[in-house]
């Protein structure tokens, strides 16, 4: 009995919580019904499929063209028809192009300020940690990009650890 109820069941493999799976779908059924599950399976299969498909609407853009053409009043008429599309997508430009600005924005503060944040890590024996919470958002985002590729612990044993690291050489 317990060895047919672990082959029925499965887990889902994003929330990882057990299912038994729906006997309409059986060995099909990929995910535990959870929308949130289900939303994330379904992302990866588009990813999968664009990731098999690169070519699918690559040229696409002449056969869109020439419906629009033939149909010269359609997205007139549609956008006048729903009136709440338009404001949706009014607002999701503007969201987009304030992504795209502040993107700018702090690759450009990136660029100018890298020389001012590395004189700042080549002294971190005498930077205080209480003074480097008063960096800037900025410098700290990229301070902290950058601190994989600066060895702290080598830094912070030259300036804190004498060089024999106080062991005692036999005979002296």
């Amino acid at each position: 009995m317990l060895k047919e109820t672990k082959m029925r069941g499965k887990h889902c493999p994003y929330c990882k919580n057990p299912f038994t799976p729906n006997p309409k779908v059986r060995h099909r059924q990929k995910t535990c019904g959870d929308p949130d599950c289900q939303k994330a399976l379904k992302k990866d299969n588009n990813a999968r499929w664009r990731k098999e498909n690169p070519d699918y609407s690559r040229h696409d853009y002449p056969r869109v063209k020439a419906w629009l053409d033939c149909h010269p009043d359609y997205l007139k008429q549609y956008r006048a028809a729903h009136p709440e599309y338009v404001q949706k997508n009014r607002e999701a430009k503007k969201l987009r192009d304030r992504r795209r600005r502040l993107q700018v924005d702090i690759q450009a503060k990136i660029k100018m300020q890298p020389s001012k944040i590395i004189d700042q890590l080549s002294n971190l024996s005498r930077v205080d940690i209480q003074d480097e919470i008063g960096l800037h958002p900025l410098e700290m985002t990229w301070l902290l990009s950058t601190l994989p590729c600066v060895d702290i612990q080598a830094q912070m044993d030259k300036s804190l650890c004498p060089k024999d690291n106080g062991t005692i050489e036999a005979g002296r």
